[in-house]
């Protein structure tokens, strides 16, 4: 099979030649893996199945600055470009990093959630050669696939701050659910356009599981995420409804999958190991659902053994792999821990995870 024949058909639950996978990396272990291999490109070094494809920077951000007039941080701090929270470094070498509102300990209000500028992805400027690269791509045999970084719940509350939001999702508080409603509008807005220009698979990203429970309650995430969310997926797919749409949060999870499949959820990721079992799940949802993850990066990947990492890669392709389906990763990007014997070992045993019928 080619890549994108290969993906697209694990995506929709059927069994391709071999099992898709894929892997991120913090800076720490990109740096190794320059000096391992002499390649600068992740994905293109080990040819991963599907490229990456998103819409153009605005042409006139706004300015955030006078959001942060005579507040102090303790590091290095940047401005995402785009929605206007504040990124605290404090070691330049972690790829962790604090996050600060641009309210701060402000009132938030009605009119502050109405005027706060959001990104304006209805311009026509922000797809300019999207389509064009989505063909290239097309072209070459790859799938493509655009992943907004954040979802409603993530920029709302990096807008808002994180515990007042969910003190304003506890009293329903008209701002924030307001700014919610416009926060779904942009998200909506880039994976419509993305989806409509080609894209093979669209969604987004966002942690609303701790190690253990939902961070809101069931009925909160019913009433507030699961309607805004459905706004998204529909979106997208009214756009193109072949697209796969694709949806990552950590943490425990399981008990809103069902909603997440009701919505049009196509893709999980993904599958945190040390929250879900990735086994289970698949026997429960995987004919309804793929999945993609599936490989601890709090536990396997950096404290395991080669060996370790081998067999947890074959167990889950004996299992959560079974028929399709799957595409084997680690649950996070790797993080300075990780010895570079265990990514090898993960690339080794993902190529051996063939199906053996063709």
């Amino acid at each position: 099979m080619k890549p994108r024949e290969r993906i697209l058909t694990t995506l929709r639950r059927q069994t391709p030649d071999r099992m898709p996978w894929m892997l991120g990396m913090t800076p720490v272990i990109q740096k190794t893996f320059a000096q391992k291999t002499g390649a600068k490109s992740v994905e293109t070094f080990y040819d991963f199945d599907v490229r990456g494809v998103g819409p153009r920077p605005a042409l006139n951000p706004p300015d955030f600055s006078k959001y942060y007039e005579g507040r102090a941080f303790a590091g290095p701090v940047s401005l995402n470009p785009e929605w206007g929270f504040a990124q605290v470094s404090p070691d330049s070498n972690s790829h962790f990093a604090h996050w600060e509102s641009p309210f701060g300990d402000r009132p938030f209000t009605l009119e502050d959630a109405e005027t706060y500028p959001l990104p304006d992805y209805e311009s026509p400027s922000r797809y300019e050669g999207v389509e064009e690269a989505v063909r290239a791509w097309r072209d070459r045999g790859y799938a493509v696939r655009y992943i907004q970084g954040f979802g409603t719940f993530d920029y709302s509350w990096l807008i808002r701050g994180y515990e007042p939001l969910l003190a304003d999702l506890a009293t329903e508080e008209e701002a924030a659910l307001r700014l919610m409603d416009r926060v779904s509008d942009a998200i909506a807005s880039v994976l419509k356009h993305t989806a409509a220009r080609g894209a093979d698979i669209v969604g987004f990203g966002e942690d609303v599981g701790t190690q253990k429970n939902l961070i809101v309650s069931p009925g909160c995430w019913r009433r507030q995420f699961k309607p805004r969310f459905k706004k998204i997926v529909d979106a997208a797919k009214n756009a193109s409804p072949d697209v796969l749409f694709f949806y990552h949060s950590d943490g425990q999870i399981r008990e809103i999958i069902p909603d997440l499949i009701e919505i049009g959820v196509d893709i999980l990721n993904p599958i945190q190991p040390e929250c879900m079992d990735p086994a289970e799940i698949k026997e429960t949802f995987g004919d309804r659902l793929a999945l993609w993850g599936g490989v601890g990066t709090q536990t396997v990947m950096p404290f395991g053994t080669p060996e370790e990492v081998r067999a947890c890669v074959q167990r889950l392709f004996r299992t959560a792999g079974r028929g399709g389906g799957f595409v084997c990763a680690p649950s996070h990007v790797l993080e300075p821990e990780v010895p570079w014997e265990n990514v090898e070992a993960f690339v080794t045993a993902c190529q051996e995870c063939v199906y053996g019928f063709r």
